[in-house]
């Protein structure tokens, strides 16, 4: 299994808005009405049982809110948690390569590590644990390993991640499940990936629907600390430049309930300033010859807009006056009444109104920012 895991608990919340806002984004909303899904990251890599660190990297003005989050933590989990606070937001590449680099000054460069996102919802455990295994054998090897989700729809809004052939030899009519070729078959469950790709439109995502070739990426990675250096020593110098020899004078280091905090001393601020704003799939994954991936068992979900909130049935139930309206979803702090209309996302919180149509929350993202511009 993994010695650590990486939550990437960044990002700046426009895709939820406006129930996530700049100070509190999506990655620290409820939306089960129980824990938050950062809290729900944490749980995961507590179940883990990893015997190194949980790195969680986020942005310095959100410090505050997942020491917050930490607080029922029990003391063995919150004594192995460190939290690194970047100090500008330089997307993924730049946030794990931080990582790595406390990671070489904890004398943990030997060691594997599991990246995942803080608010991405996964699940049975059991599943995700089972993968993880798999993923850690071959990260052994000296791979990176990413986490294909066997699609059940042509969706539009993610990423894919092409192998070469279908499991099993399966042709694109026969290929169906997502749990097809895990321990008790006959087939490996890990496949050399072949190539990305986009987000697509609608033809080609029925495309790769019927391949049996296509996976969602899941966005999360378990690779060795040495491997990544070197990767991002071969494909992005421009990053590892930066972050190749760490020293523990880029750090302030302080200690808040029983949990470590690296802020960022002025030399690392100094440096992001000269990072760019790359993916680690822009960075790495799309070049690397050393990458693999394992058909995920789990079940996954990125929360990635309101539509994918609208589908889910574990939000609390608002208070909703329906007249001759139908499949309208509601997420409001108050009463809301709909009269005569179909198909909209509506959502009153944080003194904001937001009123979408089914299908279009990627525009909630311009909303996002032009409500951003006016604060």
């Amino acid at each position: 299994m993994v010695k650590n895991v990486i939550i990437m608990a960044g990002g700046s919340g426009k895709r939820l808005w406006p129930a996530s806002l700049g100070n509190k984004p999506k990655q620290f909303l409820k939306v089960d009405g129980k824990i938050s899904l950062f809290q729900g990251a944490l749980k995961l890599a507590s179940h883990l049982g990893v015997s190194g660190c949980v790195y969680v990297v986020t942005h310095q003005s959100h410090v505050g809110i997942v020491i917050k989050e930490c607080r029922n933590l029990s003391a063995d989990l919150r004594s192995r948690l460190a939290i690194l606070a970047e100090p500008i937001a330089r997307n993924t590449a730049p946030a794990l390569a931080l990582a790595a680099s406390r990671m070489l000054l904890d004398g943990r460069n030997e060691q594997t590590c599991l990246v995942m996102a803080a608010d991405h919802i996964v699940s049975p455990f059991d599943e995700f644990s089972n993968s993880v295994e798999i993923a850690s054998i071959e990260a052994e090897k000296g791979y990176i390993v990413l986490y294909g989700i066997a699609p059940l729809v042509p969706a539009t809004g993610y990423g894919y991640i092409e192998i070469a052939t279908p499991p099993n030899g399966a042709s694109a009519k026969t290929f169906h499940s997502p749990r097809l070729d895990f321990p008790g078959t006959t087939s490996s469950p890990c496949y050399k990936v072949k190539t990305f790709h986009e987000k697509p439109d609608v033809k080609i995502a029925k495309e790769y629907l019927s391949s049996g070739c296509h996976y969602w990426n899941a966005g999360i990675f378990t690779y060795g600390n040495d491997v990544f250096f070197r990767e991002l020593d071969l494909h992005a110098r421009e990053i590892s430049k930066l972050f190749d020899q760490p020293n523990e004078t880029w750090f302030k280091k302080r200690n808040s309930e029983g949990i470590v905090i690296y802020e960022a001393a002025e030399e690392l601020q100094s440096l992001y300033t000269l990072c760019p704003n790359i993916s680690i799939d822009y960075a790495i994954m799309e070049k690397t010859a050393k990458s693999r991936m394992v058909r995920a068992s789990f079940e996954w979900n990125d929360v990635g807009g309101w539509d994918a909130i609208a589908e889910m049935d574990t939000l609390p139930e608002a208070v909703v006056y329906s007249h001759q309206s139908s499949n309208n979803f509601v997420y409001s702090e108050l009463p809301v009444a709909l009269c005569g209309v179909e198909d909209l996302i509506v959502v009153t919180v944080n003194n904001r109104v937001l009123v979408c149509k089914k299908g279009m929350s990627e525009l909630v993202r311009e909303a996002a920012s032009e409500d951003s511009k006016k604060e």
